[in-house]
């Protein structure tokens, strides 16, 4: 074979496999769990453009408590990056938001596809390739939403009791993170559709009946806070762009307290600011 056929041949193999990188595996069929009588051990979730990657192995290689594998110790960029997130936002620049690019949500139903992810501390739904935002012109997939106990990014020092992360990816393979807070109220309709089908741990379970849109995860209101950042477990990529909505969404009380019986405390310390820029819609 010619060096020019060698070559055109993985060429063809490298693009073949970015495309099933981008657009995700197709998940193994798994059993619904039953939720636990005490929290699990701690468990969290990958970069979104990978396969889900999940094991029943349950080996986690950090921790969000101080110790050998403790924030402290994080692996990557978490220790010496200058941009690393979460942060406590205060004081940061109003701008009104004719004046800010607009965030144009394009999500669809979609079928359900959960994730347990024992080896890094959270449960976590999965999106096909037709799930998009826009800021201004700019295209971003949406490929996961993660769950936090407590809410990462805080406001003038107040973290609320949960959060959703919605994480984005660019053609260009730039990370975008829309982070929604969650407080105490009325029951959520959607999650109670969730927790009724948590696969069992280290397991994903796909339900083709029951679709999930986005959009009923998302409070009314789009005004945010933006800042530039980096992902929140380890290697703690940075530059990641984050948009902090300002407006949060309920879930009751019971349905935090059922999530709390999975992972509980998977909120990354807060980060030094460093002096970059935060915006605030008005």
């Amino acid at each position: 074979m010619s060096r020019n056929r060698i070559t055109h041949f993985h060429l063809a193999i490298f693009f073949g496999l970015l495309v099933l990188v981008f657009a995700g595996a197709a998940p193994a069929a798994a059993q619904i769990a039953q939720l636990p009588e005490r929290p699990g051990q701690h468990l969290h979730s990958i970069d979104v453009n990978l396969p889900s990657g999940v094991t029943d192995k349950c080996e986690p290689t950090y921790t969000y408590e101080e110790g050998p594998r403790g924030p402290s110790h994080w692996a990557g960029v978490c220790n010496t990056g200058h941009m690393q997130t979460p942060i406590d936002i205060s004081k940061p620049e109003k701008i009104s938001l004719a004046l800010l690019p607009r965030l144009l949500f394009n999500y669809q139903p979609a079928e359900l596809d959960m994730v347990n992810d024992c080896n890094r501390y959270q449960l976590k739904l999965r999106f096909p390739p037709n799930q998009w935002l826009k800021v201004g012109k700019k295209p971003y997939r949406l490929g996961e939403v993660r769950f936090r106990e407590p809410g990462e990014t805080a406001v003038n020092g107040k973290r609320p009791p949960m959060a959703l992360q919605l994480v984005h990816l660019s053609p260009e393979l730039n990370f975008l993170v829309v982070e929604v807070p969650v407080v105490v109220g009325k029951e959520n309709s959607v999650i109670k559709t969730l927790w009724e089908r948590v696969p069992y741990p280290g397991k994903e379970i796909k339900v083709p009946f029951i679709k999930i849109n986005v959009m009923d995860l998302m409070p009314a209101d789009h005004g945010f806070y933006r800042f530039p950042g980096s992902l929140t477990t380890p290697i703690c990529n940075e530059p990641v762009q984050w948009f902090l909505m300002k407006n949060p969404i309920e879930m009751s009380e019971a349905q935090i307290n059922q999530y709390r019986k999975y992972y509980q405390n998977t909120a990354r310390p807060l980060q030094p600011l460093n002096n970059r820029p935060l915006v605030e819609s008005q």
